[in-house]
């Protein structure tokens, strides 16, 4: 049996150490996921996923903007690819996929409603006086038809479960996800 002060000693250092993870700010989004962008296809949510996901999110934009960065770079595409298998994603796609179906999922866990959203958006666009006549339709039918895009990227009723046990760890990636540019 251990003595308590090592015991002690041991949850003290092991909390300042997950502190200090905590307390550091997150990678910025890799610059090639784009802002409210719909997955080409919808992947299969689970723990596993979401964990990989989670873990492999940094090196993988990180390895994203380094290309961005040193667009001389050979094989760069390959070079995503590896990074992403490392984390067990058979692809870049496939990252970006997962990624992009997180991304709604989250915004529908916390957002259920867009219809009204949308309903809102559209009652002040007669308000706004510096826009025209015309510049106001178009604005309406715009939200309109993202308002269809996005009630046909409804996720799963498993994708939406698994996302919601993860809504405080997916939040930082969703909020940069979703920042106005």
């Amino acid at each position: 049996m251990k003595p308590p002060g090592i015991i002690v000693t041991s949850l003290v250092v092991t909390i300042g150490y997950a502190g200090l993870f905590a307390a550091r700010p997150l990678p910025p989004m890799a610059p090639v996921v784009e802002r409210y962008s719909l997955p080409d296809q919808v992947a299969a949510l689970n723990e596993e996923t979401i964990r990989r996901y989670l873990y492999g999110y940094a090196p993988v934009a990180a390895t994203a903007r380094e290309l961005e960065r040193d667009s001389e770079l050979p094989g760069g595409a390959a070079l995503l690819d590896t990074k992403a298998r490392e984390y067990g994603f058979a692809s870049y796609a496939d990252w970006l996929n997962v990624n992009n179906t997180i991304m709604v999922t989250y915004h529908w866990a916390t957002h259920p409603q867009p219809k009204l959203e949308v309903e809102k958006a559209i009652a002040e666009v007669p308000t706004r006086v510096n826009l025209s006549d015309a510049e106001k339709s178009e604005l309406i039918n715009g939200l309109k038809a993202g308002l269809v895009r996005v009630e046909n990227a409804r996720p799963t009723a498993e994708n939406l479960a698994v996302v919601e046990r993860h809504l405080r760890s997916l939040k930082p990636f969703y909020n940069q996800w979703a920042k106005p540019q």
